[in-house]
This record gives structure tokens, C-alpha cells and sequence, in this order.
């Protein structure tokens, strides 16, 4: 399994969340050939605390802000292996999350895409996390399904099937990425699918005020509504 895949994670003035996503990353049982941070241009020294800390990661310091959809393309041509995991920088893994992970990849040959559950810092399940809504909620279940969709917090897709794709639609600056990118695999053949027990934690909304982080899903919903939607009928 260490031979298999690489963690890819973008990182915008999350310094102190990036430093325990990467911790608890380290003492995950299965290990990745190589991480990958994006530093998105950030202003808070990300980069140097990942020199003096992580050594072991493999460093891209955007020269501008360019955004978490730009910056997991960019830090996947970096990538070694058969799979590439994006992760946020606001995600804790736990110790079997990544083996959970891969253990239902590895096993199911139609799926292109696997996203695990996250949970809230409530203790809650995110019900946003896949389409749609209704499936949404079976994630309270121990049940691993099928979904339209997953967004792109906590996810692993194949390398060859990513790169055959053009990798991330770049027109969505933040959010609705993962979405598109589970669309885009569906009519390839290929399934998303959400995997109940490759648990992580997650603390969302610490990067961006809330009004902003709302405008972008605003206009993401409306440019995969207009690529997917519109372009069927």
C-alpha cells in the first residue's frame, strides 16, 4: 500500500491547521511514496514551517493566490503512484482512515472516486458531503454506497483515470470541483463512491469569511448546473 499512491493537500493561510493535518497524517498505518503541500501564496510563513517541521514534504509555493481547485492540479503532476488522495488542510485523519480508504478502492473496479465520512467538529456527520441531499443523510448509517457526487475534502481517485480527465475543472475556483470531477468520471464508466467507516474529522471555514465561502458555492452550484444540466437536454 505505501507504494501505491501520494497525498496531495492545498494549504491558504491554515498554517497551524496544516501543522495537525500533517501530524495526524504521520501516524496513519498505511504511509504515501510522497506528500504534497500547495502553498497557496499564503502570508502567515506555511512555507517555512513546513521546511523546519516536515522535511519529508514535498513543497509548491504558489506565486500567487491561485485558489485549492488550481493547487491540487498542480501538486498532482507531482504525484507518484497508482492514486492520488486531495485532502484539505483542515482534515485529521484517523489511524485506519487511509487503509479504509484504499481498501475499498482496491476492491471495487467500477469506482473512480471514493470519499470517506467527515465529521463535524460537533461530533456530527456532514450531510453535504455527496449528493445528493437524501443520500446525504445514509451517512449517519454504516452503510458504504453509490453517490451522484463528493466533494473533495477527503477523497481518492485512480492517477490514470484523473490525468485522462485533465485532472480538476479550474473553472471552479473553490467548490463544486470534486462534483464535476464525479460527473465527468460517470461518463466514463465510472463510479463515485462514499465510504462509511474511513472516518475523518473535520473543522471547516477557517480560511475564508462565511459570506465568501458562500458567493463561491453559490457561483460553483451555477457552473455545474450550466455544464451538466443545461448540456444533457
Amino acid at each position: 500500500m505505501s507504494e501505491k499512491f501520494s497525498v496531495v493537500i492545498p494549504s491558504y493561510n491554515g498554517k497551524e491547521f496544516l501543522r495537525k493535518t500533517l501530524l495526524a497524517l504521520r501516524k496513519s498505518n498505511v504511509q504515501p511514496l510522497r506528500y504534497i503541500v500547495v502553498d497557496d501564496y499564503s502570508s502567515d510563513e506555511t512555507s517555512e514551517m513546513l521546511k523546519k517541521e516536515f522535511p519529508e514534504i514535498k513543497l509548491i509555493r504558489n506565486e500567487k493566490n491561485l485558489g485549492p481547485t488550481a493547487s491540487r492540479n498542480r501538486g498532482a503532476k507531482k504525484a507518484e503512484g497508482e492514486y492520488i488522495v486531495f485532502t484539505d488542510n483542515d482534515i485529521l485523519v484517523r489511524d485506519d482512515s487511509l487503509k479504509k480508504l484504499f481498501s475499498f478502492l482496491t476492491k471495487t473496479r467500477d469506482a473512480g472516486m471514493v470519499g470517506g465520512k467527515l465529521i463535524n467538529e460537533e461530533g456530527k456527520s456532514v450531510f453535504y458531503n455527496m449528493g445528493n441531499i437524501f443520500r446525504g443523510f445514509i451517512s449517519i448509517y454504516d452503510k458504504s454506497i453509490p453517490v451522484g457526487w463528493i466533494i473533495e475534502s477527503f477523497i481518492a481517485v485512480r492517477r490514470d483515470l484523473f490525468e485522462k480527465l485533465g485532472g480538476f475543472d479550474e473553472d471552479y475556483f473553490m467548490f463544486g470541483e470534486g462534483p464535476d470531477l464525479s460527473e465527468r468520471m460517470r461518463k466514463e464508466g465510472y463510479k463515485t463512491y462514499f465510504v462509511h467507516d474511513a472516518i475523518v474529522n473535520m473543522r471547516e471555514g477557517h480560511t475564508h469569511q462565511k459570506w465568501k465561502r458562500r458567493a463561491w458555492l453559490w457561483v460553483a452550484s451555477w457552473k455545474f448546473f450550466v455544464k451538466h444540466r443545461l448540456e444533457s437536454r
